[in-house]
């Protein structure tokens, strides 16, 4: 299997899903790891992640969603 992982940045008070970069998972490297460097160098609160078959990804299925509390936009909070 192959996997490439998208980043998105997500602002809930103004309605916005923006997709950022597209990456290639590599094989034989932590996942996960490899995930939390991307959200930190993207900012991104959300990366989405697709299977494939073929490392040309043509045909690709959603594998997962994964979260970055940490990276959640905070401009509808109250300033204290």
């Amino acid at each position: 299997m192959y996997y490439l992982a998208i980043t998105y940045d997500i602002c809930e008070h103004n309605n916005l899903v923006e997709e950022m970069n597209e990456y290639r998972l590599e094989p034989g490297v932590d996942f996960e790891q490899q995930l939390i460097k991307l959200a930190k160098k993207d900012i991104a609160p959300l990366i989405k992640v697709y299977q494939s078959i073929t490392s040309d990804f043509k045909e690709v299925t959603l594998y997962k969603e994964y979260t970055f509390k940490d990276y959640e936009c905070k401009c509808h909070r109250e300033k204290g």
